[in-house]
């Protein structure tokens, strides 16, 4: 049999990798180095709580991990506190950088990022719940500023995995706590190495800050649909919210091959003007050449944005996908402006398109959702994630 040797291009590759992940371990231990430090300089240092009992079934266990995310002060990674006696002692940790043996070590690492090294962070869950007889998952999507003096965010999803192991004394404890980023190594080294945006990471996005003088004259919900969704809801004919407490349109109807998108892109494709006319005529009188300069200076001034509808589901979805990609950016609600009817009819003379989300990366309008292209688009497409690492990089 004829072996061919690898080609210098693969070898090359593989050198990169190499050295790609001895950066990458480099970099993750001196921010745990770096911790260390900020923590024992720190007046907030946590002490590892004393181990309690363990679990006498995976029932039990999930539960307490489960207390371990949902804590009144946050999740466990946040505030450097665990329920230690879920976990064995000699534990493997691992997440996509390092891996170590050692509940001790852990807490400790904890310890640190609770003690100051974590400077403000905002969590939401994704997913949770058992994969097996013997495995319980989590995924959240989260952000963590770093208390570095470039102040870099780190914002992923990131999952994790409790493996158990039932013992012979009847305990049920975890023997491996397996993490998993949605990111490339070179995407995570990037943003620990990079500036953080400014402002809170609280919530899942920025809100655009606009005064509201008046109500708007979009109102809060679309003024067909809204009230058939609430009288829906009220009647039981829809539940009163769906399961993640959205009360808006339904989720579903901005599925890719449901019947609204398809009477969107119908109405889109043969009634583009009559559906200018109609957002013009709501707006009323106003000061065009003053709304263009309102909207010009919101989309040179954020990296990532969306004019949205609070009700829309559309809007909804294209959120969550930012929120799983991890990327930072910034919403406008036209319907809690005074002048969000105004700005939706310019909006539709700039780009020919009425409809929300109207979303624009790096000054591009990249669509709404499912079309204009479409946030979705491009991310089936695999163009979406560079879009956001280049606007990332503004």
């Amino acid at each position: 049999r004829v072996v061919t040797p690898p080609s210098r291009a693969a070898l090359r590759a593989k050198k990169d990798d190499e050295d790609m992940s001895l950066g990458v371990k480099g970099a993750w231990f001196a921010a745990e180095i770096v911790g260390k430090a900020k923590a024992a300089l720190s007046p907030d240092a946590v002490a590892p709580a004393p181990a309690s009992a363990p679990p006498r079934s995976v029932n039990e266990a999930v539960r307490r991990i489960k207390a371990d995310y949902e804590g009144s002060a946050g999740p466990y990674f946040l505030t450097g506190l665990m329920d230690s006696g879920c976990y064995d002692e000699e534990c493997e940790f691992a997440d996509p950088f390092v891996s170590f043996k050692g509940r001790t070590r852990f807490e400790e690492n904890l310890a640190n990022l609770a003690g100051g090294f974590i400077t403000d962070a905002s969590v939401r869950t994704l997913e949770e719940g058992l994969a097996g007889p013997l495995s319980y998952k989590t995924k959240l999507l989260v952000k963590l500023r770093l208390a570095l003096p470039w102040q870099p965010v780190l914002a992923w999803p990131w999952g994790v995995e409790h493996v158990f192991e039932e013992r012979g004394d009847g305990s049920v404890v975890v023997t491996r706590h397996l993490e998993s980023w949605d990111v490339s190594a070179a995407t995570g080294v990037a943003q620990l190495f990079r500036a953080g945006p400014p402002g809170a990471l609280t919530g899942p996005a920025t809100k655009v800050a606009a005064s509201k003088t008046a109500p708007s004259p979009l109102g809060t919900k679309d003024p067909i649909a809204g009230p058939l969704v609430a009288a829906a809801r009220a009647t039981g004919v829809l539940p009163e919210e769906e399961d993640d407490g959205w009360t808006g349109e339904p989720s579903a109807w901005a599925d890719e091959d449901s019947f609204t998108q398809k009477l969107s892109g119908f109405t889109q494709t043969y009634l583009a003007g009559f559906k200018q006319w109609v957002a013009e005529r709501v707006a009323g009188e106003f000061d065009a050449a003053a709304v263009d300069a309102a909207l010009n200076a919101e989309i040179s001034d954020n990296a990532v944005l969306m004019y949205s509808f609070t009700s829309c589901p559309f809007c909804k979805k294209a959120k969550e996908l930012l929120d799983e990609k991890g990327a930072p950016y910034a919403v406008v609600e036209l319907d809690e402006i005074a002048d969000g009817a105004a700005r939706r009819a310019r909006l539709g003379a700039k780009t020919g398109r009425t409809s929300v989300p109207s979303v624009w990366i790096s000054g591009e309008y990249v669509g709404g959702l499912n079309d204009g292209p479409g946030l979705a688009v491009l991310d089936r497409a695999g163009e979406l994630d560079a879009k956001l690492a280049a606007a990332g990089r503004r």
